[in-house]
């Protein structure tokens, strides 16, 4: 039996590491979907544009991130990406927030170039006819949606709107590689975070799973329209944290206590 040498044992491990980044980094951006709360108005957040970065760590290999949310006349744009020298995933996706606060989903992409290859994802949202179309690594397919549906980006903004307007405990419904997940959410409380950068005022919140064994939580800036702080993930014995390094929020730096 052939043994893998060292150098080809050493680089699938570090593209493994680079994957579970990967993971972690989009997924904190995905927190939004059919929630299960009462329409509301905005009313202390309002979607304004921001400019984040972050470090993420996992087993020690640290990877940096970017998270961008920018206006074009009444519609909105956000960006993620995360790369270092294993390869570079690049997220973006367009929606418009209607009169009652709720994000609106009308365009998402996913492009993914790596060592172990290359993978793509895109959705359309036709709201006229209440259908998606959507292609994965070029095999494409429909689905008939629902309002409150979305992809991985835009709604993270919806999850500032209902915790800044006061839900305690949401579910969500995402749409993912052409299938529908679920995901539900509860606030913990308000913590003083302590970070590198300084102290901020934080909502904490969990992400409520029927594995023990995991555990999601997600620290947001109450002085700062909600932008993530901090997520950290735990599993098995493994820890999983990403923090914000600096960032714009309406091009104002956000700064600490």
């Amino acid at each position: 039996m052939m043994m893998p040498s060292p150098v080809k044992a050493i680089t699938n491990s570090s593209l493994l590491k680079l994957s579970l980044i990967i993971n972690l980094v989009m997924s904190s951006f995905v927190f939004v979907g059919s929630a299960y709360t009462q329409e509301k108005p905005i009313t202390s957040l309002f979607i304004k544009p921001y400019d984040l970065e972050y470090v993420v760590d996992i087993g020690g290999m640290k990877v940096k991130a970017s998270h961008q949310l920018l206006k074009q006349g009444t519609q909105y744009r956000v960006k993620t990406t995360a790369k270092n020298f294993l390869g570079t995933i690049r997220e973006q996706g367009d929606f418009e927030v209607s009169k009652t606060g709720k994000i609106v989903p009308l365009k998402y992409t996913e492009q993914q170039k790596m060592m172990m290859g290359n993978r793509s994802e895109s959705q359309n949202f036709d709201w006229s006819s209440k259908s998606l179309s959507y292609s994965v690594d070029g095999s494409s397919g429909e689905m008939d949606i629902l309002p409150g549906y979305f992809d991985r980006l835009s709604l993270t903004e919806q999850l500032r709107i209902d915790i800044a307007s006061g839900s305690k405990k949401i579910v969500y419904t995402i749409i993912r590689k052409g299938k529908k997940k679920q995901y539900q959410y509860q606030v913990i409380g308000n913590q003083i975070l302590k970070t590198d950068q300084g102290s901020y005022n934080s909502l904490v919140i969990e992400r409520l799973s029927g594995n023990s064994a995991k555990k999601t939580k997600i620290w947001f800036a109450v002085d700062w329209d909600y932008a993530i702080l901090k997520l950290k993930t735990y599993e098995k014995n493994s820890k999983k944290t990403m923090v914000l390094n600096q960032g714009k929020l309406n091009g104002n730096l956000i700064l600490p206590l």
